[in-house]
């Protein structure tokens, strides 16, 4: 025997002679991987965490995120009409409702325009700049006035400036209550910077139609996807309550990028563990078909189970974490893992009545079986392995992890069944009941292959090459939303605000110095792929000059106003009053309220009719003077606000300097794509807004930037990753048999394999993303392994017809086949997007790969014999 069969019989014999001993070495590990995995396994939603930190637009990404605290604010989302006061009074209800919440930092739905700068209205979209500065213009003339009787006179034939208010009603109340409360007697105070204060600005999209609530959590002490579920269901569950108490029927919802991974990676571990208890189900039970008793498929459970537990403490040794990615390993590996028993037990019934003792049967079926088995595991290990040298950081955890689970899998396998099978008192009998291929019935249905393999092979290779030019066109898919299940809530609000500027979390982020931001600014706005720079960008809107100069108008006419002095003040005062009691009871049966501000007016001048000249004199002169406290503080006002010049960033209400100001100071601009109904995350899109913002802001970073670097690197990784694979099983199968047309012969299914599915995905107009692109070095690992059993079965037996499917070994092929697609099969469940595509693309590529070892393989080892009668001899 070689070294390496004395190796594999050593083996099956000490765990047949110590079974017990066996299980319970194999049971104390698996106890210990699974405590491991329950206390100290993360999973890690954030799509950054794919990406080692070492790269430079990573680098820049993660100092952005230290430097700016809002990065990852959760956005609510409020549907309802611009005008609609109600929207904006439950998007404010909401923000109080969450900002009381001590598991969340801050939550904003808008703020008070005092709490912004004197000249923050300057920067406002057109609409509202024109209606505040037709306000301050009115307001000028206002504060002049020498008394209440010359303001009231102004104002009754100016009230459109009060437009900007809930209505010229109320602005109409607010502006003359106080002189009501003077004619009475009652102190009167003229509040009449007040209008400002009741102003609230709503944090709402371009159009106004989508109000939002930025929701900052504190994560000082938590982390992780258990934190990021928790918070969105406290965040949903709190504003659901007010919704439905407060505006009922009103469309909302959560996004913003930690919903967006958040819920995506719930929803992949959801669908992972689905499709592993499926997959554990349907190998199981293809297995009692196959067996025909409840054993055999118990005792492979059993022995998938604690390698499925050793692989899970591997995953705390070698990673510590799971990510959106390698996420999905446990359903690969059930289906990689139940191979293993299979090819064992088939060939175990191949030999078992040439031995008295099962030690004897499955020492011998270890040599026969075992170097297909370690050459097809090492093979795939480093398939997975290869990855691992990648800069994709996900990709390499999710090699490291794969790899490292297929070799202990194989190891469990290769200890725990036996030892299973070794306590049980009939295992000839359970061996015996096993369904096996009819030698000659497989000779009638494929011997056809032998005797037709030239044409078998010009008719497969004219295949191969017409599916070349359908597979050099399979481009890539830079949309992770196309991921995504399409009914998920976060995607959905995502896609609404992507057709509204002003809220576009796929906005690249720019940092600049106050000094260099307005140039920036002009020559980003300058770029065609760009719709909008906001963020700090809106202190600098593109019409400046023009408003800068209205301004300077509207002081000049104020600097030139003279007001008008009446001569007999009282009398014009209560004649005004008069007019505008008398209008309002016009207006009664319209508005409520008018009846019952003109009743109070009445009462005033009623009060006032019944004093005589020295009180009225005295009421008079006291108003007038609590009226020119007010005027001068209006006066104040008005006049910080038109001031000259645009504001800057102390302007800014906390909200938005949390999110525009960096806490090394520099200042963020958010440069917004042009709103089409295309997303912007579509590969043609993304490529062309990132490289044109680079031509002005080389440094540009966030989402888009990530998104676009990632593709490229993840589309490098894996192909580099193939390279490397394909590279390192063809060392292992030169190493194993020490041919190069055996080697490649091996190798010759799974090329197939591969060609055809990423041919039938070019025909079909099928990409490959973020998910799928994994199977460049999986179909190369798994399909291997079926060309590997092939050739060593033909090298030990080369008159066998179909070549290198005799003993066991086509059925055992065509078992694991089924069993790995069932693994991967099962993911088709997956609401993912992207693992659903997964599966497709493995189980069509397997199935392919499949299909060669059966009718190409054996065609292709029969020609080899005949050129070369003595390749087969080791």
């Amino acid at each position: 025997m070689t070294p390496r069969e004395r190796l594999l019989d050593a083996w099956a014999r000490w765990v047949t002679r110590h079974p017990a001993a066996t299980l319970i070495m194999s049971l104390l590990v698996a106890a210990v991987s699974i405590l491991l995995a329950a206390t100290s396994l993360e999973l890690h939603s954030d799509r950054s965490d794919l990406v080692s930190g070492d790269l430079d637009w990573s680098r820049r990404y993660a100092e952005y995120r230290h430097d700016f605290k809002r990065w990852d604010d959760l956005v609510l989302c409020f549907e309802g009409d611009p005008g609609d006061s109600r929207i904006d009074e439950l998007a404010r209800q909401v923000a109080e409702r969450l900002d009381s919440e001590e598991r969340i930092a801050s939550a904003d739905a808008g703020f008070a325009i005092t709490e912004a700068g004197p000249r923050m209205w300057k920067v406002a979209d057109v609409e509202e700049f024109n209606q505040a500065l037709t306000w301050f213009g009115h307001a000028q003339k206002i504060a002049e006035q020498p008394g209440p009787a010359e303001a009231l006179a102004h104002f009754s034939s100016t009230l459109a400036g009060f437009e900007h208010q809930s209505s010229i009603l109320d602005g109409l109340e607010t502006f003359i209550r106080p002189m009501l409360e003077g004619l009475e007697g009652r102190p009167a105070s003229f509040n009449l910077v007040a209008p400002l204060g009741e102003t609230w600005q709503s944090l709402a999209t371009s159009t106004g139609s989508i109000r939002t609530v930025l929701v900052h959590m504190d994560r000082t002490d938590v982390g992780g996807i258990e934190a990021v579920g928790e918070d969105l269901s406290l965040v949903r569950r709190l504003a659901a309550d007010v919704v439905q108490d407060t505006a009922p029927g009103t469309s909302w919802g959560v996004t913003g990028l930690p919903a967006l991974e958040g819920d995506e990676t719930t929803q992949a571990i959801t669908d992972s563990t689905l499709a592993s208890i499926i997959a554990f189900v349907l190998v199981t039970f293809m297995m009692l078909l196959v067996f025909r008793r409840l054993t055999l498929p118990l005792l492979a459970a059993v022995s998938l189970l604690v390698g499925m537990a050793w692989s899970f403490g591997w995953v705390i040794i070698s990673v510590g974490h799971l990510q959106l990615l390698s996420v999905v390993f446990s359903a690969i590996l059930i289906g990689l893992g139940i191979d293993y028993a299979l090819h064992l037990l088939a060939r175990l019934r191949a030999v078992h009545e040439e031995y008295e003792t099962l030690e004897d049967a499955m020492a011998r079926s270890f040599r026969d079986a075992g170097p297909g088995l370690i050459t097809g595991t090492i093979t795939t290990a480093a398939a997975f392995g290869c990855t691992a040298f990648t800069d994709f950081r996900g990709v390499a955890e999710m090699g490291i992890i794969a790899g490292g689970g297929v070799l202990l899998l194989l190891v469990a396998m290769l200890c725990v069944f036996p030892a299973c099978l070794a306590l049980t008192t009939r295992w000839r009998q359970h061996i015996e009941r096993m369904r096996t291929w009819d030698a000659e019935r497989l000779k009638r249905r494929l011997g056809w292959t032998d005797r037709r393999a030239v044409p078998v092979l010009l008719g497969s290779g004219l295949l191969f090459v017409a599916l070349l030019l359908p597979m050099s066109r399979v481009g890539y898919d830079t949309n992770i939303l196309n991921l995504q299940p399409p009914g998920l809530e976060s995607v959905q609000w995502q896609h609404r605000l992507e057709q509204d500027a002003g809220a576009n979390i796929w906005s690249g982020l720019v940092l600049t110095t106050p000094d260099a931001a307005e140039a920036l600014v002009r020559s980003l706005r300058s770029l065609p792929d760009v719709g909008a720079v906001s963020g700090m960008g809106m202190l600098f809107p593109t019409d400046a000059e023009e408003r800068e100069a209205r301004v300077a108008t509207a002081r000049a006419t104020a600097d030139q106003y003279q007001p008008t002095v009446l001569p007999r003040p009282q009398e014009s005062l209560t004649q005004t009053l008069g007019l505008i009691a008398g209008g309002l009871r016009s207006r009664s049966g319209q508005a409520p309220k008018a009846i019952e501000l003109g009743r109070n007016i009445e009462s005033a001048l009623e009060s006032w009719r019944g004093l005589d000249e020295s009180h009225r004199n005295e009421r008079m002169a006291t108003m007038t003077m609590e009226w020119r406290k007010g005027a001068e503080e209006l006066h104040t006002a008005v006049t910080a606000a038109m001031a000259p010049g645009m504001p800057g960033a102390d302007a800014l209400p906390h909200v938005l300097q949390d999110s525009w100001v960096g806490s090394d100071g520099r200042w963020l601009l958010r440069v917004e794509p042009v709103s089409t109904e295309e997303s912007i995350l579509e590969p043609h899109r993304l490529s062309g807004f990132v490289e044109s913002i680079r031509t002005v802001a080389p440094d540009v970073l966030g989402p888009p930037v990530q998104i676009y670097e990632s593709s490229r690197l993840i589309t490098h990784a894996y192909q580099l990753a193939a390279i490397f694979a394909l590279i390192a099983v063809m060392i292992i199968l030169l190493l194993d048999f020490r041919s190069i047309l055996d080697a490649l012969l091996a190798l010759l299914p799974v090329l197939i394999g591969f060609v055809g599915v990423f041919g039938i995905m070019g025909l079909l107009q099928m990409k490959v993303n973020f998910a799928n692109l994994m199977v460049l070095p999986l179909i190369f690992g798994i399909g291997v392994d079926a060309g590997v059993h092939a050739v060593h079965r033909w090298k030990s037996h080369p008159e066998g017809v179909p070549a290198g499917l005799i003993g066991g070994t086509g059925q055992a092929i065509t078992l694991t086949m089924c069993t790995t697609m069932i693994g991967f099969g099962s993911l088709l469940i997956a609401e993912h997007q992207g693992i659903q595509s997964l599966s497709i693309v493995m189980v069509t590529g397997l199935g392919l790969t499949w299909l060669a070892c059966m009718l190409v393989l054996p065609a292709a080892l029969r020609i080899r014999e005949r050129v070369s009668p003595s390749a087969h001899r080791d």
